[in-house]
């Protein structure tokens, strides 16, 4: 570019030196050295003529090659623009499109061409136009920016959209911008998907722990006044209501239950379920003046209605913990939830539909039975258990026929605990299942090492827990049991309760599993729980067992009396056997004797005792039937 200005200059001046050179020999005489020097002139000029006619081709050919290289690049631009696989559209300073690549189609469902000379603002989603709008002249600016927005495609459907937006220099000023966009709407869904999971409760779709506990730990730190209170609640007997008539109906009463407690709460709490059949509300009352048994009253209140399911209708209750939460900073939201459900476990003892405010004394009791549990899981690998045997007797000749295994528990500290301590522990954390099994397998190596050692053969009975009657391998497990310990199956009762029964067509079917082992089948407590007459003549039971609260009062309470009497009377109609249980006089042995009952247990005839006693009672019965022979 300098070679061909110097030579232009040049050319310039030689041929306004050569013209007045010219004019001067024409209008002056000609020498031999004027007409030299014009020779040198003119060769002088002609080659810097020639030279500058050279630049001047070589520019314009220089020109054309870069004319061509750069439509050679439009070309690769081009090229590369419309086949993106994103979609890429450039927009002028002034928000309206410039170009839009082909791949924008499968987003928009537009014609790249109908984009052409609009601004981007008629496609950009109302709520979204702002935040659209900032970016787009920040990048005007100079910026890179990444950015979600929405546009509404051709058919008016939101699309989430994920933009990179870059600045178009033109040299030091900004002449557009390059959009490189693509559609997330479906990764974005699948996210809020994630997120939901991660938050909120399958099934009922209300909070989960993990988001109630984030909005407890807000409501802890953040609150200034107002009361704040956090609810547990526990369905009474929804275990054994899911057990007997399935998961996917336990599932429908969870669903109907969630509402009805959201709907007792209403706009002051919130209502989560933590797992299973345990539900929590944050309630919240900015005035201070709420009652927490109101609020527990309002739910028991909601709950009244009986619950419609298939052709069943059931009448549900909880049990419910209360716990209070401080001024900020006074609790964690570990510590709350811990105290609600010590008030839960609390509620629980009392029996169903109760509620228990949580007081600080109750920590103790907690403390106790954590404790009463971990040594519970120590005691059952220990083994450090023991059995004790109540006789029974038969009425009218007064002869041991049999015995009822009692399980103790002998703990390293405390001494001998009573079962009422820890049996609703072993059932509420489900090791009541080893435990049983431990029954079984003892009582049953006990029996046989009796019979071993020559003493009369009498059949030893065993209580059966929900949870184990519930074992679909139960037959299986005893089988092992008596197959182990080589004792017959006519010397094993298994008693269970009539709420066992309540799923008649699982019970029945169990019950014929076992009679078919050639086990005895009692029924404890008869009289307390629910039974069916139609079903209960169906069931393949031997014996009735008359609960003793019903043995207690027998000679005081009419109603009692008549009770008994009809138990009697029915089993004996059914070709059951009768027998009462927890007989302590001789008047209840009388009127028993009077009516025809069966069988008697109790303190009367003895005590449970240790497995020697019952060796001397076996062997005390083994001498007179050897006397009367």
């Amino acid at each position: 570019m300098k070679n061909t200005r110097f030579y232009t200059l040049m050319f310039s001046v030689s041929a306004i030196y050569f013209a007045a050179m010219a004019f001067w020999l024409i209008t002056d005489d000609w020498n031999l050295p004027d007409i030299l020097f014009l020779a040198v002139s003119i060769g002088c000029f002609v080659i810097v003529s020639r030279r500058l006619i050279i630049r001047i081709h070589e520019r314009a050919d220089a020109e054309k090659q870069m004319e061509r290289q750069l439509q050679t690049k439009d070309e690769v631009f081009s090229s590369l623009f419309d086949s993106m696989p994103m979609a890429i559209s450039v927009v002028n300073r002034d928000g309206t499109f410039a170009r839009t690549n082909p791949a924008s189609y499968l987003i928009t469902g537009y014609n790249p061409d109908n984009f052409t000379g609009k601004p981007f603002t008629d496609y950009v989603h109302e709520d979204y136009l702002d935040l659209t709008v900032d970016r787009f002249r920040r990048t005007l600016k100079g910026e890179v920016l990444t950015f979600d927005t929405v546009i509404r495609n051709k058919d008016g459907h939101k699309v989430e959209l994920q933009v990179t937006s870059v600045p178009v220099a033109d040299g030091e000023s900004v002449s557009g911008i390059i959009a490189i966009y693509n559609d997330v709407t479906a990764k974005r869904r699948t996210e809020e998907r994630i997120k939901h999971l991660a938050y909120y409760d399958d099934l009922t779709g209300l909070p989960n722990r993990r988001l109630f506990r984030e909005l407890l730990t807000e409501q802890l730190y953040s609150r200034r006044s107002g009361s704040v209170y956090v609810l547990l609640l526990n369905i009474d007997r929804f275990k054994f209501v899911n057990s007997s008539l399935g998961q996917d109906f336990g599932d429908v009463l969870l669903l109907q239950l969630a509402d009805r407690i959201h709907q007792s709460v209403g706009g002051k709490g919130v209502t989560a379920r933590m797992e299973g059949d345990e539900f929590a509300v944050l309630y919240m009352d900015d005035s201070g003046e709420t009652d927490p048994s109101g609020i527990a009253n309002a739910i028991f209140a909601q709950l009244e209605s009986p619950f419609s399911i298939q052709q069943y209708t059931l009448h549900i209750t909880v049990s419910v913990g209360i716990a209070e939460c401080g001024t900020a900073g006074d609790f964690d939201e570990t510590e709350v939830l811990k105290n609600a459900g010590i008030a839960l476990s609390k509620a629980k003892e009392k029996g169903k539909n109760h509620f228990e405010l949580f007081k600080p004394e109750m920590n103790e009791t907690y403390v106790k039975k954590f404790n009463l549990e971990n040594d519970l899981r120590t005691a059952i690998q220990k083994e450090q258990f023991f059995l004790l045997y109540q006789p029974q007797f038969r009425i009218e000749t007064g002869e041991m026929i049999g015995t009822e295994a009692l399980i103790r528990w002998r703990h390293p500290e405390r001494g001998v605990v009573s079962p009422g301590e820890f049996i609703p522990i072993a059932e509420e954390t489900g090791l009541i299942v080893p435990l049983s099994e431990w029954v079984l397998r003892e009582a049953c190596r006990q029996n046989k090492a009796w019979q071993d050692q020559g003493f009369p053969a009498v059949p030893v009975s065993v209580n059966l827990s929900m949870r184990q009657f519930l074992q679909p391998n139960l037959t299986e497990r005893i089988a092992e049991f008596l197959d182990e310990t080589s004792l017959s199956p006519q010397y094993l009762e298994l008693e269970i309760t009539e709420s066992m029964t309540m799923d008649v067509e699982f019970a029945t079917a169990a019950l014929m599993s076992l009679k078919r082992l050639g086990i005895r089948i009692s029924i404890d407590d008869f009289g307390t729980g629910y039974s069916s007459l139609n079903y209960l003549k169906n069931f393949p039971v031997d014996k009735l067992k008359i609960d003793r609260s019903f043995v207690r009062d027998i000679l005081e309470d009419p109603h009692n009396a008549a009770i008994v009497r009809t138990i009697i009377t029915m089993a004996h109609h059914m070709k059951q056997t009768v027998i009462a249980e927890g007989v302590e006089t001789q008047e209840q042995l009388g009127f028993l004797r009077r009516y025809a009952c069966d069988e008697i247990q109790g303190y009367l005839m003895s005590p449970p005792v240790s497995e020697d006693k019952i060796r001397n009672l076996l062997q005390a019965w083994k001498e007179t039937a050897s006397g009367r022979v």
